[in-house]
């Protein structure tokens, strides 16, 4: 292991509520009431790529929906409370000068914010969101452009990811893979992370050395 990447909502923020209370508040905003077994598209998705699921089901204004659901999105943003295992995890690395990066399907503006609140916002080196690729999660790109810009070979990074569209991204790419199953999505398929666990206060520097 020669770098470690996070994913940022779900491993450092608190926030796939978010994702999905602003799309089921959009989605009532243009007449629809989505399923119980349809909010699992939204998990770790950007709207972007999961709006064609919704369109064969129903009919709708993109526009408007995208439109109630950045404003809710935006304003849910401001309570989303952090990660602090995982904060801590990103301050050790960065106390021992181990290269460290996040990745993910949000853009740069709310990441900042993110960032911020969470006081490492000059602690990456290398921060990779939805402006830098052209195919999000579960596409390897993503994670591919990261190891890219940490001058690395996949095959020398772990990703921290919580849902399975991360996973599958992580490992396309050829990364290891850390899932933290968290309450939105520790009824997902994690099967393919290398290694699962309930929290970033399980993985120490000695157990990342060990990929």
């Amino acid at each position: 292991m020669k770098a470690v990447i996070f994913d940022r909502d779900g491993v450092i923020l608190d926030s796939e509520w978010i994702n999905i209370n602003s799309a089921i508040k959009a989605f009532k905003g243009v007449g629809i009431e989505i399923k119980k077994e349809e909010k699992e598209w939204i998990i770790g998705r950007h709207p972007e790529d999961y709006k064609e699921l919704f369109f064969e089901r129903y009919d709708f204004s993109y526009e408007k929906f995208r439109e109630i659901q950045r404003e809710t999105y935006y304003e849910l943003l401001k309570s989303a409370p952090l990660f602090d295992k995982t904060v801590s995890l990103i301050k050790e690395l960065h106390r021992r000068k181990i290269p460290f990066a996040l990745t993910t399907s949000s853009g740069l503006k709310s990441t900042l914010q993110v960032l911020e609140k969470a006081d490492l916002v000059h602690a990456f080196s290398v921060i990779v969101t939805n402006e830098d690729y052209d195919n999000k999660k579960p596409h390897p790109e993503p994670y591919e452009v990261t190891a890219k810009k940490l001058n690395l070979h996949p095959k020398d990074c772990v990703a921290i990811e919580d849902s399975s569209v991360g996973i599958e991204s992580a490992k396309s790419a050829g990364m290891k893979c850390i899932a933290i199953a968290n309450e939105t999505t520790k009824n997902q398929d994690l099967s393919k992370a290398d290694l699962i666990v309930d929290s970033a206060e399980e993985i120490s520097i000695d157990l990342l050395e060990t990929f």
